[in-house]
């Protein structure tokens, strides 16, 4: 049966064009089968995704420089199919939860854009996969295959993506908006990926890389807010309502204890992934780290100095704290949020928000300074955050 492929397939030349228009046809035709989600394909940005009318510069600004948000963000392009995604968890949120979730979705497209050029580099580096035959048709047959692969990327955008979002971004877009059923098992949910990604013309590597990515994502995000929604931990955090004109406040945060067999349960799932992935390109690396801030709106109206530190180490036998000092340089209702973030890399020390994050998001009512019984309420405010510290 072999010498008969060998000998009527690749046999002449005409053969072998007729294989090639045959793969560049696949993505032409995948094109057409696109047309009807062409609204999908329209191009604005986060900001009119986001509806950012109601977002105040201040805020923007203090987000941006406490690194929560990238400093362009507003101005990311996406497709309209993108802002469907963007838009799921944001629904009716406050104008901080809507910025970190959009900053959350872009996270998750970088990372599977990253997982997907590093298999690429790799893919190039390495060149086709040949194998000799006593003629060396097989050999062709790979160089054909491999050929039609990296025209089919470029052949789905022509012009090297839409209106300024790029290939890979559409093609990680496509990974991370597969509606998958999450019951079902962790191959069955990597090959939907990896076929949303192929039929947007990502290359065999790039799908099993951008499909691991994505799913590994995807199961750190439903395992945190599972362990969440089964009291595994608390997030308890202690802001004042109130308080005077240039005096001091404590704050603190304080999460119950995760214990390390939790951490190793998404570890297990994660080597679950990678072991049912073709790939062997992962993105998460989760590491038993939190970050927490807490960040007015305005700089100059209330000032936040930290006892610990951002990042904290999670511990299994005692409680995980944060302190922090505040003081009002003006009176008014002023803006405060708390955000907190969990470690995915252990070594670029990248985080990402956890899906209720800010877990406070308020005013605090700063009153003139006076002579009144607000020394015995800091006191007794006092005592109940230090017991926790």
């Amino acid at each position: 049966m072999r010498a008969y492929i060998e000998r009527h397939f690749f046999g002449t030349g005409a053969l072998a064009v007729v294989v090639v228009a045959l793969c560049l046809g696949w993505p032409v035709y995948d094109g057409v089968a696109r047309a009807d989600d062409a609204a999908d394909d329209a191009i604005l940005t986060v900001r009119t995704c986001i509806d950012a009318n109601d977002i105040s510069g201040s805020l923007k600004e203090a987000l941006v420089k406490a690194d929560i948000i990238e400093k362009d963000l507003l101005q990311t392009k996406v497709t309209n199919g993108m802002c469907k995604e963007m838009l799921q968890p944001i629904h009716d949120g406050t104008p901080a939860r809507k910025l970190l979730a959009a900053q959350n979705y872009i996270q998750d497209i970088e990372l599977i854009k990253g997982a997907m050029r590093e298999a690429s580099d790799e893919e190039a580096a390495r060149g086709p996969d040949w194998y000799f035959s006593s003629d060396g048709s097989l050999m062709q047959f790979r160089a054909i295959v491999y050929t039609s692969e990296q025209v089919a990327a470029q052949a789905q955008y022509p012009d090297g993506g839409i209106d300024g979002v790029e290939v890979k971004e559409l093609q990680a877009a496509a990974a991370a908006r597969v509606a998958e059923d999450k019951d079902a098992s962790t191959a069955t949910r990597l090959r939907q990926k990896e076929a949303a990604l192929k039929k947007v013309g990502a290359s065999a590597q790039e799908a099993a890389a951008g499909s691991r990515c994505s799913l590994e994502v995807e199961v750190l995000d439903e395992e945190l807010n599972k362990l969440k929604d089964l009291g595994a931990y608390e997030i308890d955090p202690q802001v004042p309502q109130k308080m005077r004109y240039g005096e001091d406040e404590p704050a603190g945060l304080v999460i119950s204890p995760v214990t390390e067999e939790m951490f190793q349960e998404i570890g297990k799932k994660h080597g679950n992934v990678a072991e049912a992935s073709e790939s062997d390109i992962g993105c998460v690396k989760l590491a038993d780290r939190m970050k927490a801030k807490l960040i007015p709106y305005k700089s100059g109206e209330l000032d936040v100095h930290s006892h610990q530190g951002d990042i904290r180490d999670l511990s299994s036998n005692r409680d995980t704290s944060w302190g922090w000092e505040i003081t009002a340089s003006k009176t008014g209702e002023l803006n405060l949020l708390l955000d907190l973030s969990y470690a995915i890399s252990r070594k670029d020390q990248e985080f990402r928000q956890i899906q209720d994050s800010p877990v406070y998001d308020d005013v605090i009512e700063v009153k003139p300074k006076s002579d009144s019984t607000h020394k015995e309420e800091k006191e007794s405010w006092w005592q109940n955050i230090t017991g926790k510290f």
